[in-house]
Formats: structure tokens, sequence, C-alpha cells
């Protein structure tokens, strides 16, 4: 394409270098599965929180979301506004229960609730379901960028593939979260630039924004109504959303897995601080980016492309100077590597942790699992590559692919919710609920019309009670079961846990009100990020 010039090319390229550069720089720091999967433990939480961050901004969502925004304006925020509330679940139960365990892989606090049977089937699960959204995640990035540099859809695959490939190989958790770092800050000038050049664009700048979004009703994003179906409403995003939520950001490995990297659970609470305060703003700037795009199609009197995802990157290679379009195009690249680094990662953790040194060569050295956790990676790797050469012929599949998640997300996290609260649960329950949460999922999804954010909740509200039900009719759970995976206040145990907290009262005490405090912010951020969305509906409507 003409708009994509060679200096952007230089640009595009320089980039990826630089990247390869970052992540090739920890490979001397990799001397055992800790310093791998975790990093050693020593990564501050605020580079995991931005790691995360570049992770929710996937490729998927920087082209994916301004072409949401120009088709139905703010409606999809509901979905992410329950964050804030999702993370306060996760900083108050989650996870100083999965750092205090001293895991690698989450699945392996299952097997000590509940036996070696339900951490095999999670953890099988989770490959099944990640290993083939990874494939997606590496296409439809790939498909867009093709269309708007003039390069074919497998070389830009293969690009990405071998970049994320090499340096998730050689410098494990620590290059996946440096490296995103970096890419985070190129995604935000990347839509930053995005806007600037639009508005600018304008003759009337953001006042013909305001005035074509208020008429055409693109500020609507809090819709109250009570019917199931309506996809997008804000009960849907409150309660559907918030399961899905604490769901994904906390059963899932490929995101749980860097918190586990932090040295203390205060650092990984306030990795998880970043999100909750910047998810929202961040999905905010990507749908106006599409609101702004239906404002400049409206006033020029263009036709958009078939393919929505394609709206941002051919505005950028047609309207961005030279250079200016190679750096945003490198932002797709830097939000594509940034999904795929991270779930190379953890399905090699799970891959090798819960199968490999299991039931394959247990009790091997550490230098040997390191070996074989990169040869996982490089699998997983080749895996979604080959995934992605195919993607494009296999239509409905990549839809039943993005269901995967939310059959299980819900169902899963019932199981960690009762392993945690339920003193009586234990494995037979536990099984039980998993299999029927996941089931009830679709059976709710092929049988009613509803929308799908209710999925998560339905998997957790059936795997939690016949979970529970179930285990009534076995033995209750020993004392070694509960310990360690028990929230502290209701353990068994208590009184051990009083005696041990008298000797250190004082920091915990700190650490306990800094740890409110944090909740109580990010309760006040959700009222006023629902606050502001409710004004600026009032006053388009008004």
């Amino acid at each position: 394409m003409e708009g994509f010039t060679l200096f952007d090319t230089v640009v595009l390229i320089g980039y990826i270098s630089l990247i390869a550069w970052i992540g090739s720089r920890f490979s001397k720091d990799q001397h055992n599965p800790e310093d791998y999967f975790l990093g050693g433990r020593k990564i501050p939480g605020w580079a995991i929180g931005l790691s995360v961050m570049a992770t929710q901004a996937s490729a998927i969502t920087f082209i994916g979301a301004p072409g949401w925004g120009f088709e139905g304006g703010l409606e999809r925020l509901v979905t992410f506004i329950n964050v804030p509330l999702a993370m306060i679940v996760l900083i108050l139960v989650l996870v100083p229960i999965f750092h205090r365990a001293g895991i690698y892989s989450i699945y392996e606090l299952l097997e000590r609730r509940f036996g070696p049977a339900t951490r095999t089937l999670t953890a099988l699960l989770f490959l099944i379901a990640r290993g083939l959204a990874t494939g997606v995640v590496l296409y439809a990035p790939a498909l867009v960028l093709a269309v708007v540099t003039g390069w074919s859809v497998n070389l830009t695959i293969i690009i990405m593939a071998v970049l994320a490939i090499s340096y998730t190989v050689m410098g494990g958790i620590s290059a996946v979260i440096w490296t995103d770092v970096v890419q985070m800050f190129v995604l935000w000038l990347g839509a930053l630039l995005s806007i600037f050049f639009l508005v600018t664009s304008l003759p009337g700048g953001w006042g013909d924004v305001f005035d074509f979004g208020a008429a055409s009703g693109m500020f609507n994003a809090i819709d109250l109504s009570f019917d199931p179906s309506v996809t997008y409403s804000l009960w849907a995003g409150l309660l559907g959303g918030f399961f899905l939520h604490v769901a994904y950001f906390g059963t899932d490995q490929s995101q749980i897995q860097r918190v586990l990297s932090s040295p203390s659970v205060l650092d990984a609470q306030r990795s998880l601080l970043i999100g909750g305060y910047l998810l929202i703003p961040q999905m905010l700037l990507f749908l106006f980016i599409g609101v702004i795009l239906a404002t400049y199609y409206q006033q020029h009197g263009l036709t958009p492309p078939e393919d929505l995802n394609e709206l941002l990157p051919r505005y950028v290679v047609s309207a961005f100077p030279s250079g200016m379009a190679g750096l945003v195009i490198a932002g797709v690249f830097a939000a594509a590597m940034s999904s795929l680094d991270s779930a190379l990662n953890s399905l090699s953790a799970v891959t090798v942790r819960d199968f490999y040194s299991r039931y394959i060569k247990p009790n091997a050295s550490d230098a040997h699992y390191l070996k074989a956790s990169r040869m996982a990676t490089i699998f997983w790797g080749l895996y979604a590559t080959l995934f992605a050469f195919f993607a494009g012929n296999l239509g409905p599949v990549i839809e039943a692919v993005n269901q995967i998640g939310s059959w299980f997300y819900g169902a899963l996290l019932g199981t960690f919710l009762l392993a945690i609260f339920s003193h009586r649960s234990n494995a037979r329950g536990a099984m039980a609920g998993l299999i029927t949460g996941m089931f009830s999922v679709w059976a709710v999804s092929a049988l009613l019309d509803i929308s799908w954010l209710y999925n998560n909740t339905v998997g957790v509200a059936v795997s939690m009670s016949v979970g529970y039900l179930v285990s009534l009719t076995a033995p209750a759970p020993s004392q070694d079961q509960l310990s360690d995976v028990m929230m502290a206040e209701a353990a068994p145990d208590m009184q051990a846990v009083l005696a041990a907290r008298a000797d250190n009262a004082q920091v915990i005490g700190q650490e306990a009100r800094l740890t409110r405090r944090r909740c109580i912010g990010l309760f006040a951020w959700f009222c006023l990020m629902l606050g502001m969305l409710a004004l600026l509906q009032g006053w388009a409507n008004g």
C-alpha cells in the first residue's frame, strides 16, 4: 500500500530490533524454573501492572475497540466498568492466598485442596482454551497488518511469532514483563497520536466529535434495561462482567503468573491497582478513537471497510506523516506480541509444572526443568503459529474458540472459591461442580437468549452450589488439605494464626490499613467512572 513508506518500514524494523535486544538481555538471569517462570520473585509491582495492561491492550483490542466505538459508541464500556470491583476481590482474597502458597502454577493449589485429579483437569482445560486462543490472537492482527503494509499474512504471522518466541525462550517471564512495559508506552503513544491527527483533521475539532456523538447516541454507555438478552446493559456489566474479570485476572495462569512474580503480597496488590485504575480509561481511549473515526467518515462521506478492524490501521497509513505511521503500526505489533509472550510463558509453566514434572520426569534437576521449560515455550509458539496459518479457513471455529474461555472461567472461579471459603468441600464435590458448571454455561448459552456476560455468573453459581452439595456425600477434607489454602480468618487453626500475628502485630496492622485504603480507593474510582459516564450520557441526551 502506498501509504506505508520505506521510512515507516525502517521505523517498524527498528522497533522490532529494540524489543528483541531488550528481551535477550534477560537470558543470563535464567538459572532455574523460578527465575524463568517467576523472575526470581523480584519484579516490582508497577512493572507487572503495566505488563498486564499491555496484554489487555492486545492487538485485538487495539484494532478491534475502535471498530466497536465506530459501530456502537461507548456501549461496550460497561463490560469493563466493574474492573475496580474485581481488583478489590483479588487484592483481598485470591492474591494473598496464591502468594502465600509459593506456587508456580495456580492449579497446584487445587491439588493441595482437592487432590491431583482436580489439578490435572483444570490445568488441561487451561492448555486447551489458552492454546487455541493464542493462535487467534496471533492471526487477527496479522490479517490487518497485511492489509495496511502490503505484506503477506503469513509473513506478518512469522515476524510476530519468531520475535515473541525468541525473547520469551531466552528471558522467561522477566523478558515478557519488561518488553511489555516498553510496548505499553508504544501502544499509548500510538493511540494518542491517532486521536491528535484525527481531531486536528476535523474543521471543528473536538466540537464536531461531541456534536456528532451526541446526535448519534454514541455516548449512551449506560443501559438500565433489566432484559437479560440486552448484551451490554449496566446490570450485565456489573454482575456478569464482574465475575468475568475476577475469573480472568484471578484464575487464568497467563494473568496471575505475573502477579506471583512480585516479591511480596503488597507488591502484588500494587500491580493490580494499576489495572484497577487504568483499564477503564484505556478502553475509553480506544472506543473514543472509534467515535472520532465515525465523525471523520461522516464528514468526508466515506464508506467504511467491510472489516471494521481495518478502520484505524487504514487511516494511519493514509493520513499520518511518514515515520509516524510506522510507529503506530509498531504499536499493533506491540499489542500482538504482548498478548503472545505472556500466553507462551504461562502455557510453558503449566505444561512443565502440572504435567511434565509430575508424570514424565519427576525429581529432575533445575537445569533439566529450565531446558524443558524453554522447549515447551517453543512448542506452544509453533502450535500457535500453525493454528494462525489455518485460522482464516476455520470460520465459525474462531467464534467457538473465543467462547471457550467463558465456558471455563466461571466454573473454575467457583472451584477456587469453594477451596478458599468452604471447609466442607472436597474432591468429589469440586470435580462435580466444575464439570456441571461448564455444562450449565453451555446449556444456558444454547437454550436461553441472554447476554454472554452472564456466562461466568452462571458458571460460578452452579459450580459452587453443586460442588458444596455433592461434597456432603463424601468425608470432609483433612486438616492438611485446609492448611494454607483457606482464608486465614476462617481457617480451623485460627489460634495458631493469631499467635503468629501477635509477634508481628504492628507490621500486620500497617499492611492491613494499607490494603483497606487501596480497596476504598478502587471503590471510589469505580463510583467516579460510573458517575462521569452518567453525566456524559445525561449531557448528550439533554
